[in-house]
């Protein structure tokens, strides 16, 4: 095959089908890489972003569950919400995010007395006095992202008048699915106990919307997606 730019007798290859929606053209190169192979241009919202009007908005006080396969478009629609929060004044959290400093759990809530400290690590599922002398490394994956929950609740409790929504993408992918669930009802938990938090999680595992309760369920299917109330 020849390469754009250089004269050849062959004919160019036809592109007869799209099976899936087309990246958007970023360079000069990935114009000229267009063009070469008559590939159409998505014009603004590129394909597998919906408009702004039509995305799925979180409710404080709800979790919202993004399903999909890998490449559905589940990261894309994400980041649209995480816009339009940040557009609407509301913060967002990303749990998968969070830098958790090298020291001892305990200590990852630096400015909380030491009882408030306990019980937040308490309610996140983390009671037992070993792990509050283990820093993150020495957690199990488990028990990290439990620890990662409350350190986002305590950002949130800073300001809880304001509201704020968790955000996780590709959320649970590495966890056995046994710890999953765990973090899925604690996640649930925290949204129920929490009148101004909402929480929105992508994800491909189906199986942590038994534990995870989501109030929604958007689906995502490589550029289009719908939505269900539950």
């Amino acid at each position: 095959m020849s390469t754009p730019g250089r004269s050849s007798a062959r004919r160019k290859p036809v592109v007869r089908s799209i099976p899936v929606p087309l990246p958007p053209i970023r360079t000069w190169r990935g114009q000229r890489v267009a063009d070469y192979f008559e590939l159409p241009v998505a014009t603004e919202p590129t394909a597998g972003e919906p408009a702004m009007q039509s995305i799925p908005i979180p409710r404080t006080g709800q979790v919202m569950l993004i399903a999909g396969a890998s490449g559905s478009g589940k990261s894309s629609l994400l980041r649209r919400i995480v816009a339009h929060e940040e557009l609407a004044g509301r913060r967002t959290i990303d749990l998968a995010g969070l830098v958790l400093p090298d020291a001892p759990a305990v200590d990852c809530l630096p400015d909380l007395p030491l009882e408030q400290a306990l019980a937040l690590l308490g309610r996140m599922g983390l009671g037992e006095a070993w792990t509050y002398l283990r820093t993150p490394a020495e957690l199990s994956d488990g028990q990290r992202w439990r620890l990662r929950l409350a350190v986002a609740v305590h950002e949130f409790e800073r300001e809880p008048t304001r509201p704020a929504t968790l955000i996780c993408d590709e959320f649970a992918a590495l966890l056995d699915r046994v710890t999953a669930a765990i973090v899925s009802r604690a996640i649930r938990k925290v949204i129920d106990t929490h009148p101004n938090l909402a929480a929105v999680v992508a994800t491909s595992h189906d199986d942590v919307a038994i534990p995870l309760k989501p109030d929604r369920i958007v689906r995502c299917d490589f550029g289009v997606f719908s939505t269900d109330a539950i």
